[in-house]
């Protein structure tokens, strides 16, 4: 793990689908030193302020909105 030194490649706002998959791409993909902010005590975007009980996305259909992107991920939930 790098050392913190408050200097990033990369800085993402909003720790919804999008900000945890641009984290995951950065990161994970690319190699990049990332920090991820969020106006909320968690991630999760605007799922962190709408929970529901065993709830992962709002259209169980649609694989567009669910973690897709980390098989680690998906085989947890």
């Amino acid at each position: 793990m790098t050392e913190n030194t408050g200097q990033y490649d990369a800085i993402i706002i909003g720790s919804g689908f999008g900000g945890l998959y641009a984290l995951h791409h950065l990161r994970d993909k690319m190699g990049l030193s990332v920090r991820a902010y969020d106006g909320a005590g968690g991630v999760g975007g605007t799922w962190w302020y709408n929970r529901y009980p065993g709830a992962r996305v709002d259209a169980p259909s649609s694989p567009f909105y669910a973690y897709t992107f980390s098989k680690e991920l998906v085989d947890e939930w």
